[in-house]
């Protein structure tokens, strides 16, 4: 199971089609409004019965099924048919705005990571690899939840799928999608994202994914380095925001020295540690497309991603001290 990096970012708000995106995601606007409008054609003024119609905000009228016909009897001289027509519109209750246009992508079923991640985390972690998992009572179950973490290997991945008491579903470039392995990273509900272009569809399941209450793995610095959450992209403070959810930041000990670059094989001499910090939440801008208030909270979970990991590796080097 691989996973690898990503990058978040929001496209141009500017544009009245287009809002801040994740993973070069762009976002379409919500759903108009259903108003109700006075529709009169050539034969039904001559007969003097308007038709009143149900039509969206941006002009296309339901089929005829929906359409509330007046007669002649229904027309009081006071008020006018256009005054109940509107009477009638503003009486309507107004449709909940959803909170993102989706929720339409096929759940994912997780019986494969409750069955199989317990027997695959004993081997990776005792015979492939040295890895401890910590922080596990930090982890909330049956509420929406973001996964960050810092991104140093390409294990960082896997790693926070396999080492996470729960489900998680990570955000995964298309390019990996090849042969048997992008039939593995299907297999096991990672989300392919296409990085050069908007790809709606992958922000969507994403934000499907949080309103089923599940949970979303994103390493917020866009792609392998350093690890050390020097800059995170905006596409996780836009996930966080429309997501309505928490972040649990993941600190990713090691898995850089265990794996170098261009190494075949992890080095089980190596420790590696998937720390697991306490969720938080972040706070929703009053214009949540609003790029300049994304990257506030963008940089809000930087700090506090920073701050998880610096505390993490603290503690490692207090512990070694100690045991010297």
């Amino acid at each position: 199971m691989t996973t690898s990096e990503h990058s978040l970012r929001p496209a141009d708000p500017g544009s009245p089609a287009a809002g801040p995106t994740a993973e070069g995601v762009a976002v379409e606007p919500a759903a108009a409004e259903v108003i109700a409008v006075e529709v009169v054609t050539a034969e039904t003024a001559a007969a003097g019965v308007p038709v009143v119609e149900a039509a969206a905000a941006d002009g296309t009228a339901t089929d005829a099924a929906t359409a509330v016909r007046v007669g002649p009897a229904d027309l009081p001289s006071q008020p006018a048919a256009t005054d109940r027509a509107t009477d009638r519109a503003a009486a309507r209750p107004a449709p909940a705005a959803p909170a993102h246009r989706g929720a339409a992508s096929k759940p994912f079923n997780d019986i494969t990571h409750r069955v199989l991640k317990p027997p695959v985390r004993q081997v990776l972690n005792h015979l492939i690899m040295n890895v401890t998992h910590e922080g596990w009572e930090n982890v909330p179950k049956g509420e929406p939840l973001i996964f960050a973490g810092n991104h140093s290997s390409w294990m960082d991945g896997p790693l926070v799928v396999i080492e996470a008491p729960r489900t998680v579903r990570c955000l995964v470039k298309s390019e990996m999608y090849k042969g048997f392995l992008g039939w593995l990273l299907r297999f096991v509900g990672q989300i392919p994202v296409d990085r050069g272009r908007p790809d709606r569809a992958a922000l969507h399941t994403a934000l499907d994914e949080l309103s089923r209450g599940g949970a979303i793995g994103v390493f917020p610095e866009g792609t392998r380095g350093s690890g050390e959450m020097a800059a995170v992209q905006h596409g996780i403070a836009y996930l966080a925001v429309h997501g309505r959810c928490r972040v649990l930041p993941v600190a990713c000990i090691n898995t850089g020295d265990a794996l170098p670059r261009g190494a075949r094989w992890p080095r089980r001499s190596v420790k590696v540690r998937v720390v697991f910090g306490e969720p938080f939440e972040v706070e929703v801008p009053a214009n949540p497309r609003s790029r300049r208030a994304l990257a506030a909270v963008a940089e809000d979970i930087r700090v506090r991603l920073a701050d998880h990991l610096a505390t993490v590796r603290a503690g490692a080097a207090g512990d070694s001290a100690t045991a010297e």
